[in-house]
C-alpha cells in the first residue's frame, strides 16, 4: 500500500524517486480561496504557513477538501492581528478561526 501512494505521489509530481521538490505546490483548481488567502497574508508578514492535515490527503487523492488547516510558526495573538477577521478559540492548546464568509479556516501554531 506504501509504495502504491508513493508511485502515485511521483506521477502526481512528475519526478522519479530520485529527485526530490522541496517547493511548495499549489493546486489551485481544488484549495479554497480562504485558504490561499490565509497562507498568503502570513507569508507576506514573515511567517511561514501551509496548507496541512486531510486536506493535503484529499488533494493528493483528487477529492475536493470538505475543510483546510493551516499549520504556521507565528503565535495565535500575531495570527490574529494578520487576519480580518480572526478568532482565538481554546484555552489550553490556543487555534484561531479565520472566517471568510461562511467558511472557516483553522489555523495552529
Amino acid at each position: 500500500m506504501f509504495d502504491y501512494v508513493k508511485r502515485m505521489i511521483a506521477s502526481i509530481v512528475g519526478r522519479n524517486n530520485h529527485e526530490v521538490n522541496k517547493e511548495p505546490r499549489i493546486i489551485p483548481k481544488m484549495v479554497s480561496f480562504a485558504a490561499v488567502r490565509t497562507c498568503s497574508i502570513l507569508q507576506q508578514r514573515g511567517y511561514k504557513a501551509y496548507v496541512v492535515g486531510g486536506a493535503v490527503r484529499d488533494l493528493l487523492l483528487g477529492v475536493k477538501p470538505k475543510d483546510f488547516d493551516v499549520a504556521t510558526d507565528a503565535t495565535p495573538e500575531q495570527v490574529k492581528r494578520a487576519q480580518r477577521r480572526a478568532f482565538i478559540i481554546g484555552r489550553r492548546f490556543r487555534l484561531v478561526h479565520v472566517v471568510f464568509g461562511n467558511e472557516i479556516v483553522e489555523c495552529s501554531t
